[in-house]
């Protein structure tokens, strides 16, 4: 999974992404407005609608979008309502409760991961019904969670059989195999897309 980076991850990198076979996602405050995030969400839906007719067999990944929950993000209702005209694939929570997020997702039929850091905030979120973790570990982007993988797998993986994601110091192809070897689904690499060329 293309973790979504603040203000680097854009409509241009998700499309990119998910024709080169990895979710894409991005943060919906990277787009500045909810009108200018209704036009990403357009340009994406229809990349990826045109090369899947070009190309029928073709496997491309779905894109995802990152909804913060803080307080202090006025603009999450909008931005959902927007993100539910274009039945968006994946939603991404992040700071805060996912429990309203999760059943507006699932209305649409979409999948909500959410970011945790700690096992208090991984069984709220569970509580919340998401479809899986995002365990923010040491060496994350963002609101990066001080905890050791090695840990934090071994411990969620004890009351969790769910769908797991491994963020933090993702940056070559072992690291993604030892995400999966940890336990981990899904390796969420940020870092090395900040360079790519779309």
């Amino acid at each position: 999974v293309g973790a979504p980076m603040f203000l680097a991850s854009r409509a241009e990198l998700v499309i990119a992404q998910c024709l080169a076979g990895v979710v894409g996602t991005f943060p919906s405050l990277n787009a500045r407005t909810t009108e200018e995030l209704d036009t990403w969400l357009t340009r994406i839906g229809a990349a990826l609608a045109a090369a899947q007719t070009v190309d029928p067999g073709r496997r491309i990944a779905p894109y995802g979008v990152n909804l913060i929950l803080h307080p202090t993000n006025t603009r999450v209702a909008a931005d959902l309502e927007c993100m539910a005209r274009h039945r968006v694939p994946i939603v991404i929570t992040s700071v805060g409760k996912p429990e309203g997020v999760v059943k507006a997702v699932h209305a649409w039929g979409g999948i909500v991961f959410h970011d945790v850091t700690t096992m208090k905030f991984a069984r709220k979120a569970l509580e919340c019904d998401v479809d899986g973790l995002v365990l923010v570990c040491a060496g994350a982007g963002g609101h990066g969670g001080t905890m050791n993988p090695f840990a934090f797998v071994e411990e969620v993986r004890a009351e969790y059989a769910g769908t797991v994601l491994l963020a933090g110091a993702m940056s070559t192809g072992r690291a993604i195999r030892a995400a999966l070897d940890l336990g981990a689904d899904l390796a969420y690499m940020g870092t090395r897309f900040l360079v790519a060329q779309e």
